[in-house]
């Protein structure tokens, strides 16, 4: 019979511990890895390291010498754990981009709108427009507003195409 693991126990970290190069790190589903010390600047080595909490299962608290705390969300901490990991969340990413732009490329489209026209209403360069709509850029939230106002389409029909 194979292992059952609790849903998302990729994103849980169960353990934590100091090691002379880094925190080692341990996920619910098994993964372990260190992140090293210079990839936390506010800590610098083990020596200035005072403490480690886990508070919850998605964050790690670190606490410098000089009482300063450092907060690791488990997302950070997964790729040091998981080489996989990194390029299925810039795969996903990728994709969601190119979503996006699709659907604003088609509503674009459907107002019969240049891509000169729509970025003139929204207040945005032409490029960044052709680089949203092929999924080279994420657009920032104030972005896609300005986008869902300049089509007279609801936001979430910018999201979701809903």
């Amino acid at each position: 019979m194979a292992t059952v693991l609790v849903q998302n126990a990729d994103r849980m970290m169960t353990a934590a511990s100091p090691r002379n190069r880094g925190i080692h790190l341990t996920f619910a589903d098994g993964c372990s890895g260190v992140i090293p010390f210079g990839d936390l600047p506010e800590i610098g080595d083990r020596s200035n390291l005072e403490s480690i909490e886990i508070p919850n299962p998605y964050e790690i608290v670190l606490k410098n010498t000089q009482g300063e705390t450092v907060e690791i969300p488990w997302d950070f901490a997964r790729h040091y754990c998981d080489p996989s990991y990194r390029p299925r969340v810039e795969a996903l990413a990728a994709t969601g981009r190119q979503s996006i732009g699709d659907r604003i490329r088609r509503l674009r489209e459907a107002a019969a709108m240049t891509q000169g026209e729509l970025a003139s209403r929204a207040g945005i360069g032409r490029v960044t427009l052709v680089r949203i709509e092929n999924g080279a850029q994420s657009p920032r939230y104030e972005t896609l507003v300005a986008l869902s106002q300049a089509l007279a389409r609801p936001l979430p029909e910018l999201l979701t195409g809903q």
